[in-house]
């Protein structure tokens, strides 16, 4: 086995560590600014396949860019965020929720496989497009290139003759990572490999598809190819004839060099012992004679609350445009960049939302009270929290959930019900939650639906104590006069199940018993929205009638 650059330590070669509330960026910029001093611009790069819905977990490549370049500029450097959309990589298979006849243009470019539901000029462009739409709701401005326009256009040619050129020394430095088993299990014979290793991809024009074998190359930009297809054999000059392309791992770090990348993450199968990385910046230093990108790996992002008809129908491809159906922009960049790329942590379609969104209002709270350290006022601020402290509280997202359904989604209505229930929220949060608490609720829990029942609860009435029916007999002839305000009917609600000799705790068990009892009558549940808030917001003849005993 051969001594290589394969067996040193995890390409993670930024001083990241694993602390949260974004005391990574700084280690990672320092280090790009050690690298590469005194750059005119500075440019922090991620890229993504767009072969399908972009993954939620491919989001942390553009958001750990962004970090960085946010970084620069608050440094005074001039820098910008690029992105590649790797449309000119292979149509690999067919994914979830496609018509098993698009199996046909397994081998196409991207770009070259129709859209399947004939909305877009491409499949390609169909994903593009909901992804960069995503990152304009985040304010996130990226510099886009399109491969197959950068390959198409022959910007690449000389790059791609250099290569082949060089091709031998390319086979050298892929053989340096391989091992002899891997070899001999592959049946790969290394001076064969050497001989005949071309490291381009060629686009039949005969078939259209990536299935071509390299008959020769005449040492500039002409060479022969084979359609394994249809056996149609062609002399290309791919200066002018542009269907030729670099493989991935030489791929990569040509561009680098093409658009003078100073940093680029990558998840942890990049980031291996003689993972792509690590091939890719070897051939940047011997091959192209340059230093490559800062790189820093990152975990992956979990999911919790997933159902099962959402999986089985998407393939837990959650899109950042799923995320945002549920996350504000703010929330969602600062839960990705408060922990280190080295840390994992879960994004939430289930009740642990509320306490993300908790969590996150307590940070602005204390950043615009001057109560935050340095960097979480940077994350805060890197993730577009304003330091304006706002006039009116923000609404709680539970509060936006239990307070739309009464409402039924509408904002006037909602502010109303909150103020009489003594809450005073800023109508903008309300406007901003209320549409992401309905999609939580609707398409992602719909078993928390608050609802008034269709008919008494006879089973569960059949249950109650004489106490109990004594308690929710107090309540239906008080709701049957009339109730002056939310403040007066919650003092109503809490004091039915007091009596004077109970002791503190014993008077909290009859309230939270007293209450069970009038959710299981009226919604079929132990618990509910604030409940005087409820009574008052709900149709007050269909509680009466649920509450009749």
């Amino acid at each position: 086995m051969t001594n290589s650059p394969a067996q040193k330590k995890p390409a993670d070669k930024a001083a990241a560590t694993e602390n949260t509330d974004g005391l990574w960026i700084g280690p990672i910029t320092d280090t790009v600014l050690s690298t590469f001093k005194d750059q005119d611009l500075y440019t922090c790069a991620a890229g993504i396949s767009p072969s399908g819905i972009v993954h939620f977990g491919n989001f942390r490549d553009v958001i750990t860019s962004f970090a960085v370049v946010t970084e620069l500029k608050a440094r005074g450097k001039k820098a910008r965020l690029l992105f590649s959309w790797d449309d000119y990589d292979r149509f690999r298979k067919v994914p979830v929720g496609i018509d098993q006849s698009f199996s046909r243009y397994i081998g196409y470019p991207l770009t070259a496989v129709p859209d399947p539901w004939g909305e877009f000029p491409s499949y390609a462009r169909r994903y593009e497009v909901e992804f960069e739409n995503s990152m304009k709701e985040l304010g996130i401005d990226l510099d886009y290139r399109y491969q197959t326009k950068e390959y198409t256009s022959g910007r690449y040619a000389d790059e791609i003759a250099f290569v082949l050129q060089n091709r031998e020394k390319v086979a050298d430095i892929q053989l340096q990572f391989k091992t002899d088993k891997g070899n001999a299990d592959k049946g790969i014979d290394p001076e064969t490999y050497r001989k005949t290793y071309y490291p381009v991809v060629v686009y039949s024009r005969f078939s259209n598809t990536d299935k071509a074998e390299i008959l020769s190359y005449d040492g500039g930009t002409k060479l022969t190819y084979r359609c394994v297809v249809t056996d149609k054999t062609e002399t290309i000059d791919f200066k002018e004839t542009p269907i030729v392309k670099l493989q991935w791992k030489i791929d990569w770090p040509m561009r680098w060099g093409v658009e003078k990348v100073h940093f680029e993450p990558g998840g942890k199968d990049h980031a291996t012992p003689g993972g792509s990385y690590d091939v890719s910046a070897t051939i940047a230093r011997e091959l192209f004679k340059r230093e490559p990108p800062v790189f820093q790996g990152y975990q992956f992002v979990g999911l919790q609350g997933v159902s099962s008809k959402m999986s089985g129908s998407t393939g837990l491809a959650v899109s950042p445009a799923t995320l945002l159906q549920i996350y504000e922009p703010a929330l969602l960049k600062w839960l990705y960049m408060r922990r280190a790329p080295t840390q994992s942590f879960n994004l939430a379609f289930d009740t642990e939302v509320y306490r993300q969104y908790d969590e996150f209002d307590r940070e602005v709270a204390a950043f615009r009270q001057g109560k935050c350290t340095p960097s979480r006022q940077k994350i805060l601020t890197f993730s577009g929290v304003p330091a304006a402290a706002e006039e009116k509280a923000t609404i709680p997202f539970k509060q936006a959930v239990a307070l739309g359904q009464i409402t039924q989604w509408r904002v006037a209505q909602l502010q109303e019900l909150a103020e009489k229930s003594g809450f005073s929220y800023n109508a903008a949060s309300i406007a901003a939650r209320l549409p992401k608490a309905q999609s939580w609720l609707v398409n992602y829990n719909p078993a928390e639906i608050i609802q008034l029942r269709d008919v008494v609860n006879a089973e569960y009435l059949a249950t109650l104590s004489a106490d109990g029916k004594e308690r929710v007999t107090k309540l239906r002839d008080y709701l049957s006069g009339t109730i002056e305000s939310v403040a007066v009917l919650e003092e109503k609600v809490y004091a039915i199940p007091k009596r004077p000799d109970m002791s503190e705790q014993d008077m909290k068990q009859a309230q939270r018993a007293f209450f069970k009892d009038v959710y299981n009558l009226l919604i079929g549940k132990d618990a509910g929205p604030r409940l005087s808030t409820f009574l008052w917001a709900v149709d007050r003849a269909t509680v009466l009638r649920l509450l009749s005993i």
